[in-house]
C-alpha cells in the first residue's frame, strides 16, 4: 500500500515558513535540487513538492517522481502517473504476447520441419 502524503513534515510559525520557502525556491532555481527537497518536504511545502516531482519525472527518475507527488497529494499528478505507468505495462504485456505468438509458431514449424 502506498501512504500518501508527508510523513516528513514538521510545524513550524508562518514567518519562518516564508523564509523557508524563499530559501527552497533558491535552491532549486540554483539547481541545489537536495537541498531544496529537504526543505520542501521539511515544510510540506506542496508546490515545491511537485516542481520537484516534474524535475525528476523529466530527469526519468520516475521513483522519486512519484514519491514528491504523492508527498505532495496532487492527485492530477498521481493519475497521470498512473496513466502513464499503466500505458508502459499494457505495451509490455502486448510485447510478451507477440513474443510468445512468434515463438509458438517457431516452435510449430519446427515440429513440422522434423516430422516430414
Amino acid at each position: 500500500m502506498i501512504y500518501r502524503g508527508n510523513l516528513y513534515k514538521r510545524n513550524t510559525d508562518s514567518a519562518t515558513r516564508a523564509q523557508l520557502v524563499r530559501k527552497g525556491n533558491e535552491f532549486f532555481n540554483a539547481g541545489k535540487y537536495h537541498s531544496a527537497e529537504k526543505i520542501f518536504v521539511t515544510i510540506d511545502y506542496k508546490d515545491g513538492l511537485v516542481r520537484l516531482g516534474d524535475y525528476f519525472f523529466k530527469q526519468k527518475d520516475l521513483y522519486n517522481a512519484c514519491r514528491m507527488y504523492f508527498m505532495a497529494d496532487d492527485q492530477s499528478k498521481i493519475d497521470a502517473f498512473c496513466d502513464k505507468a499503466v500505458n508502459v505495462i499494457q505495451r509490455w504485456l502486448s510485447e510478451d504476447e507477440s513474443a510468445d505468438k512468434v515463438a509458438q509458431t517457431e516452435t510449430a514449424d519446427k515440429l513440422l520441419l522434423k516430422t516430414n
